[in-house]
């Protein structure tokens, strides 16, 4: 008999189900990601994180996803996915930084939430919105019907 590595994923909130924050807005959004991400390094490089949400919109965790440089970072939709589905969410925030400060999304950053949007209608799983955030504002691209 051949021995395999066996997959396991755990997940263990410090709150409550009552206390998960909720998010039902661009606003909302931006604040919640402003807690997630570090003010020392937004207007450094770029980062990549999902948020995952319930049926209820309320937040069951985030996980950053990538790190990448002053003009860019690499994601890859199967990585985003594989976090939402491990962690149970029934629908997905993603965001990334501008560390230029420029809140127009770029051709690339279109086409990526126009694939995560897709691959998640594959799998069940709703994109909400892409968001670009900035040292002082953000960019929702559910809000421009970008997504």
């Amino acid at each position: 008999m051949q021995t395999v590595a066996e997959v396991s994923l755990k997940y263990s909130s410090q709150k409550s189900y009552d206390e998960m924050p909720t998010i039902t807005s661009p606003e909302e959004a931006a604040e919640f990601l402003r807690g997630i991400f570090d003010p020392d390094t937004i207007e450094l490089r770029e980062e990549f994180y999902v948020v995952l949400l319930s049926n209820t919109k309320q937040v069951l965790g985030w996980s950053k996803i990538a790190i990448g440089t002053m003009t860019g970072a690499l994601v890859q939709p199967s990585t985003v996915f594989q976090v939402a589905i491990l962690g149970n969410a029934n629908s997905i925030l993603v965001a990334h930084n501008h560390p230029s400060g420029n809140l127009k999304a770029s051709s690339a950053d279109i086409q990526l939430s126009k694939r995560l949007r897709d691959s998640g209608k594959l799998l069940g799983i709703q994109v909400v919105d892409s968001v670009i955030l900035t040292k002082e504002s953000y960019t929702s691209m559910m809000e421009l019907g970008l997504i």
